[in-house]
């Protein structure tokens, strides 16, 4: 496994982690289970379409501005 590759891993653990962790946490600061599940999708969602992108586009551009 590469580095780029344990890097993806690690942020798409936080980004399912952080979800479920703020699902957790949330109603202890007086926030609704409610509202504090919707910020949890909405937050998880998020991570993960910024997880999409292509990890290869700034190698591809790269060659192209030199």
């Amino acid at each position: 496994m590469n580095h780029e590759h344990k890097s993806h891993m690690w942020i798409m653990a936080l980004a399912c982690g952080g979800g479920l962790l703020l699902t957790f946490v949330l109603p202890f600061f007086g926030l609704s289970k409610n509202w504090s599940f919707g910020i949890a999708i909405v937050a998880m969602i998020s991570l993960h379409l910024l997880l999409m992108r292509d990890p290869h586009e700034n190698h591809k551009n790269r060659g192209k501005n030199e």
